[in-house]
């Protein structure tokens, strides 16, 4: 199993530990790992995936399944629990996010941030919903819901949090593909939607023409919003992520609200207030990006004097989008690749089912979350 061999003692000390068995392929040997049914195989395919392999580190091997170089079938949500037993010690990575906006400013840097992953020629849109395009989890009761029918059973479920009725305005802070802009037209309000996506600005502007709604898009920071009145209700969906400065999130909602008004907000979470990998950073959200840490949000949350009216567990939820997701991606592989590249694909495929695997590892290291606020009035 050629420079390989040395790997697994090191790696699996104790079989029985592994969070699954798999077979691995290298140079036409193949090995077993761990005791049962593998769950997945994973292929060796040249030496620069050896390579990867032996280094034990996420952002090397991620970087060699997205060149081709390493390969997984079967099962790649379960293989992503091996992550915990990978290094992510890419120091000038981690130190740069960090340091930049302090450096450059924030404001100034988050088109570009925002550029990197939403800026790809629409093509996140084949592994989403058909009917809303969301980008971020429904709500599944049985588990057995279509991606549009749990898109819609979340979109329900935003709209009855937030209290609003027929006439009244509401804020959608980034707005992705016009999904829940659509609906709350539909449900007589007038929505403006926020975006800093050139490519989602131009979709869903269309759609709000195609369609007649009762919406406007604004290519627009969050941050520098300026509206010449206050609204009624803001949607946060997935984006408070990018958002990560908690205080002046708080902030800037009680500037936008009006008293009594309500927040909808849903989104990742973990442990550890920066535990973003190196390779979202570098690949996919670069900059600020980070999974939400509870106690800082609630501690802005206190401090603002913004009230939780209400929190719900969204992680298998999460779970069950991304995976769907993923599956919706693998289906449409010939025409992502022809409209983008094989390497897109690899990279997106791995991002959902990365997504799927650490919101069902048994770890526990990230969850995520619905959370209503409300401004006191």
């Amino acid at each position: 199993m050629s420079g390989l061999d040395h790997l697994f003692p090191q790696l699996f000390p104790n079989k029985g530990g592994i969070p699954c068995p798999f077979t691995l392929r290298v140079n036409g040997s193949v090995r077993q790992i761990g005791d049962g049914d593998p769950a997945f195989e994973l292929y060796v395919r040249n030496g620069s995936g050896e390579k990867a392999l032996r280094t034990l580190n996420e952002l090397a091997i991620a970087e060699a399944y997205v060149r081709g170089d390493l390969d997984i079938e079967g099962d790649i949500v379960r293989a992503m629990w091996f992550r915990g037993l990978l290094s992510d010690d890419n120091l000038w990575i981690k130190a740069w996010r960090r340091l930049q906006p302090l450096l450059l400013g924030r404001t100034r840097l988050n088109p570009a941030w925002i550029a990197k992953h939403y800026d790809s020629g629409n093509i996140q849109l084949y592994a989403l919903d058909r009917d809303w395009r969301a980008y971020t989890p429904g709500i599944y009761e049985t588990g057995a819901e279509t991606l549009e029918e749990s898109t819609l059973a979340k979109y329900r479920f935003a709209l009855d949090s937030m209290r609003v009725k027929e006439g009244e305005r509401v804020l959608e802070v980034g707005c992705g593909w016009g999904g829940f802009t659509h609906f709350c037209s539909d449900h007589g309000l007038t929505v403006i939607g926020l975006t800093l996506s050139r490519d989602q600005f131009g979709y869903t502007g269309q759609l709000i023409r195609d369609r007649g709604l009762s919406a406007e898009v604004l290519y627009q920071d969050f941050f520098t919003f300026r509206p010449d009145r206050k609204f009624d209700a803001v949607s946060m969906m997935g984006v408070i992520e990018d958002l990560s400065d908690y205080p002046w999130v708080m902030r800037r909602l009680k500037e936008l609200l009006k008293p009594g008004g309500r927040v909808y907000l849903d989104f990742a979470a973990g442990k550890v207030p920066f535990g973003t990998s190196s390779f979202i950073t570098k690949y996919v959200w670069p900059g600020t990006f980070r999974m939400v840490y509870m106690p800082e949000l609630m501690a802005a949350a206190d401090e603002a004097r913004v009230h939780v009216i209400g929190a719900w567990d969204d992680r298998r939820n999460y779970h069950l989008w991304a995976k769907n997701g993923h599956q919706r991606w693998v289906e449409n592989r010939d025409e992502i690749v022809r409209r983008s590249s094989l390497e897109t694909w690899r990279l997106f495929k791995l991002l959902f089912a990365g997504t799927a695997g650490v919101m069902n590892d048994p770890a526990h290291d990230v969850t995520a979350y619905r959370l209503v606020l409300e401004l006191p009035g």
